[in-house]
């Protein structure tokens, strides 16, 4: 069964009082996933409330700071339970293990964004990106390393760009990229209000790509097939192959790829540490997202969600839109 033949139901809807201002699904605190996922919605008010089909929405905990504007879920005790790591309007990340405090971290800015950058030496980082452009690294209990992004984003802007932008950090995403040894390196990608994206690897700028349009969300995934991927390859003197010309036409990909969705309305997809365009939505996005349905099968490649300025989402699968779903009024943090 392939993307064409899927279709699309609505379940279920809760009207809450709370604004939404962000959302993560998972099962928060326990060992052992039992039952249906949750939905964990991040408020204006501090709160952070969880439901899901069979049952109402009701607060999981209070963090009694500014409005939530980001939230993860990750392992951070080494406990095999899913912890919670919020972020708010006051600048303050705060994480919380088995429903109870943990810690807190300041950053002195509004929190836009929460990754977990799982690398080798420390086993992870939680990375904070605020509104005014910085990239912040730090553990339950210690601070690592801090980045002035927007910074970095000046510097490089070239004197025919407009330089009246929003500085604050858009998206990031933690990948491998593969170096010119074709090794992977433990990457955190960063985009802000200008049309870069940034390679920060061991708390350092070791490149910064120039896209088209600024980048809105990223996400990765299995997008291409060995005969998709000849499509973005310049096969020359001057670039190495990276797949056996025996390789099945079909087969889908084993290393991950990252998409990114514009400002301009286009999803780009990275190969390594090249940029291309890959398909055009129409409008501009504001959420790009991996999705795989379990009746999906294993030698297809992963779908993408799109959702942005319009009432619906887009479900592309091979570069070419397969479904829509309309009707609906998405924000950003509605997927």
């Amino acid at each position: 069964m392939s993307a064409g033949h899927l279709y699309y139901q609505k379940l279920w809807d809760r009207k809450l009082q709370d604004p939404i201002n962000c959302l993560a699904i998972g099962k928060p605190f326990l060992e052992e996933l039992i039952e249906e996922n949750d939905i964990l919605i991040g408020s204006t008010a501090g709160r952070v409330l969880i439901l899901n089909q069979s049952k109402p929405a009701e607060v999981l905990l209070e963090t009694k700071g500014g409005s939530i504007q980001a939230i993860k879920l990750y392992d951070l005790t080494g406990l095999r339970a899913q912890d919670l790591v919020v972020g708010d309007s006051n600048g303050v990340v705060t994480m919380f293990s088995r429903q109870r405090f943990l810690s807190k971290m300041d950053i002195q800015s509004p929190v836009t964004h929460i990754e977990i950058h799982e690398v080798q030496a420390q086993g992870y980082e939680i990375v904070a990106g605020t509104m005014n452009g910085h990239v912040t690294s730090f553990q339950p209990r210690e601070l690592l390393w801090t980045l002035d992004v927007s910074k970095e984003s000046i510097t490089l802007a070239t004197l025919g760009m407009d330089r009246h932008r929003a500085i604050g950090i858009h998206c990031m995403l933690s990948a491998f990229i593969r170096d010119r040894f074709d090794n992977p390196q433990a990457t955190l990608l960063v985009c802000d209000g200008w049309p870069f994206v940034h390679l920060i690897q061991d708390s350092r700028r070791v490149l910064s790509i120039r896209v088209p349009t600024v980048i809105q969300s990223m996400a990765a995934g299995c997008f291409l097939t060995a005969s998709t991927i000849r499509r973005f390859q310049a096969f020359n003197a001057s670039s190495r192959p990276k797949h056996d010309e025996n390789d099945v036409p079909n087969k889908v990909l084993d290393s991950n790829q990252v998409l990114l969705a514009g400002q301009d309305g286009s999803v780009y997809i990275m190969i390594d540490a090249e940029i291309h365009h890959w398909f055009k939505v129409g409008y501009s996005l504001s959420k790009v997202m991996t999705f795989r349905p379990a009746c999906l099968p294993n030698d297809e490649p992963d779908l993408v969600l799109c959702v942005g300025h319009s009432n619906g989402v887009q479900v592309f699968q091979h570069g070419e839109r397969s479904s829509l779903m309309t009707g609906y009024r998405i924000s950003h943090s509605g997927i």
